[in-house]
C-alpha cells in the first residue's frame, strides 16, 4: 500500500523513511519526553529502526498506522502521529509525540485531528480511542480540543490510562458545527 501523506495547515504528515530514524532517536533523547509513557527511560539506537519498521507494517497489514510529522517550512521532523491498532482490545488509538522544542503551538491538535479524519473517512472505522495517563493535563487538553470524550480509565500497556474517545457520526457532526 502507498502510505499517504496529508497536509494540514501548518503541518506535513508523511510515510516514515530509515533516513528519519536519528532525528527520531534525537527526540525520544529530550529530558521527560517518555515521563507519560509506559516505558519512560531513553529508547536505544536501534529502537527508532523497530518504530519506523512497525509502522510500516502496520500501514500495510492495516490500512493505517503513524505518519512523521513535519515541519513544511523546515522540513524538519518533529514526531509522530497516526492511528494504531491495538490487538489486545480491538480498538484503534489515535496518538501523538513531538519534540519539546514545539510544544504549545497547537500542533498535537491539529495532527491529532487530521489523523481521526483519515481514520474516519478512510478507514471506515466507527470510533476512535485516546489514551494518555491521567497526570498528562497537556495530552488530555489535546483529546478534548478533539473533542473526544473522556470515558473511562482502563489498564493499557500496565499502567492505568485515561480512555477518551469519539464516534464517526459525533466527529462529522461536531466539524460542521453541530
Amino acid at each position: 500500500m502507498d502510505i499517504p501523506t496529508l497536509c494540514t495547515p501548518r503541518l506535513l504528515l508523511r510515510p516514515w523513511t530509515p533516513e528519519d530514524a536519528d532525528r527520531l532517536l534525537g527526540i525520544l533523547q529530550e529530558p521527560d519526553i517518555l515521563r507519560y509513557f509506559p516505558r519512560t527511560e531513553p529508547w536505544p539506537s536501534e529502537g527508532a529502526d523497530r518504530y519506523i519498521a512497525h509502522h510500516l507494517s502496520h500501514w500495510q497489514e492495516r490500512g493505517c498506522g503513524h505518519w512523521a510529522v513535519v515541519t513544511p517550512a523546515d522540513g524538519q521532523v518533529v514526531g509522530w502521529n497516526g492511528l494504531e491498532f491495538l490487538p489486545e482490545t480491538g480498538e484503534t488509538e489515535v496518538a501523538y509525540l513531538l519534540s519539546r522544542e514545539v510544544w504549545g503551538h497547537g500542533y498535537a491538535t491539529e495532527a491529532a485531528r487530521a489523523a481521526l479524519q483519515f481514520g474516519f473517512t478512510n478507514c471506515s472505522l466507527d470510533k476512535i480511542i485516546g489514551l494518555t495517563h491521567p497526570e498528562n493535563v497537556a495530552s488530555r487538553r489535546v483529546l478534548e480540543k478533539c473533542r473526544m470524550a473522556l470515558i473511562d480509565r482502563q489498564f493499557y500497556f500496565g499502567i492505568e490510562l485515561c480512555r477518551y474517545w469519539v464516534e464517526r457520526e459525533e466527529f462529522f457532526s461536531q466539524a460542521k458545527g453541530g
